[in-house]
């Protein structure tokens, strides 16, 4: 009987680990067939899109669906405009589609299938809430994705995971 108490504390630790192995995905999966392209997004999140508008956006559901003083956001902009953009047209044009104040990076670092892909970081401000963000710009003949993920400027250093998680699993449908 000396060895039971030992192996219940060996059970249960074994049973604490599959437990904790079997947590469901975090991020669910989002694909738009008008706007072509999908996106993982936090399980739990909020999709709102806006009638005749080229943006969804995913919010925590404690922004209560309301985008513009969201300091949380996931956005996807999609819109028709000829391309693939110059480097200096792509910086003007993902500058200018949010709120944005500060800007700490922006580069092209892919082209794949005429599609012409630039990553930045910058912070802004959502009615006075700060945040902070990585995105992505993808540019082709045809149309552009511009693609945000923004976390409270203070959470943003454990915040950056996971948007970096999420600019990964984006794809865009064609741009041609």
């Amino acid at each position: 009987m000396r060895w039971l108490p030992g192996t219940l504390v060996i059970l249960l630790g074994a049973v604490a680990l599959a437990a904790a192995c079997a947590r469901p995905p975090a991020f669910a999966s989002f694909t738009s067939e008008k706007q072509k392209f999908s996106i993982a997004y936090p399980r739990g999140w909020e999709i709102v899109t806006v009638a005749d508008d080229a943006r969804v956006w995913f919010l925590p559901s404690s922004a209560g669906g309301t985008p513009q003083s969201a300091a949380e956001f996931l956005l996807v902009l999609t819109d028709a405009q000829p391309g693939p953009l110059s480097d200096d047209e792509a910086r003007q044009l993902g500058l200018n589609l949010l709120p944005i104040h500060g800007v700490s990076g922006f580069r092209r670092f892919k082209e794949e299938q005429g599609a012409v892909w630039h990553r930045f970081e910058v912070t802004g401000t959502s009615r006075g809430r700060e945040w902070a963000s990585v995105g992505l710009l993808v540019t082709g003949r045809q149309a552009f994705h511009y693609v945000v993920c923004a976390k409270p400027l203070d959470r943003w250093r454990d915040g950056q995971k996971q948007c970096d998680e999420i600019l990964k699993a984006f794809r865009p449908g064609p741009l041609s």
